[in-house]
C-alpha cells in the first residue's frame, strides 16, 4: 500500500475513533445532568401524589376542573423548563466544545465518504 494510502486511512480511523469518544463524552455529561434533574422531578411527584392523597377527602365540589386545569398548566410548565433545560445543555455542552450528535453524523458521513473514494483508488491502484 503506498504510503499516503496508510497515512489516509490511519488519519480516517484516528478522527473516526475521536469523534466518537467526543460524542460519548458529550452523551456521559447528558446523562449525569439528566439523572440529577430526574431525581428531583421524581422527589416532586413523591410529594405531589402524597399531598394529593392526603387531600383527597378535604376536596370541595368543583375542584376537579381546578385540578385538571392546574395540571395542564404545570405539564406546560414542565414542558418549557425541559425546553430550556436542554437549550442550556446543549449550550454549555457547545461552549465546552463537544461536538453535537448532528456534528458527528455529519463527520461520520464525511468519512465514508472518504473511505469510498480511498477503496476507488485503491481498486484503481491495484493490477
Amino acid at each position: 500500500m503506498p504510503p499516503l494510502l496508510r497515512h489516509f486511512m490511519s488519519t480516517s480511523d484516528d478522527i473516526k475513533r475521536n469523534s466518537h469518544n467526543i460524542w460519548l463524552a458529550g452523551l456521559g455529561a447528558f446523562a449525569s445532568i439528566d439523572q440529577t434533574g430526574q431525581a428531583a422531578f421524581d422527589q416532586l411527584v413523591e410529594k405531589g401524589q402524597r399531598l394529593e392523597t392526603e387531600n383527597a377527602a378535604e376536596k370541595p365540589s368543583g375542584a376537579d376542573s381546578k385540578l385538571d386545569e392546574l395540571k395542564m398548566k404545570a405539564n406546560q410548565t414542565m414542558d418549557r423548563i425541559e425546553r430550556s433545560f436542554d437549550l442550556r445543555v446543549s449550550s454549555t455542552l457547545n461552549r465546552l466544545g463537544i461536538t453535537s450528535k448532528a456534528d458527528v453524523d455529519a463527520l461520520n458521513a464525511r468519512i465514508n465518504e472518504l473511505n469510498a473514494l480511498v477503496a476507488q483508488l485503491r481498486a484503481e491502484l491495484e493490477p
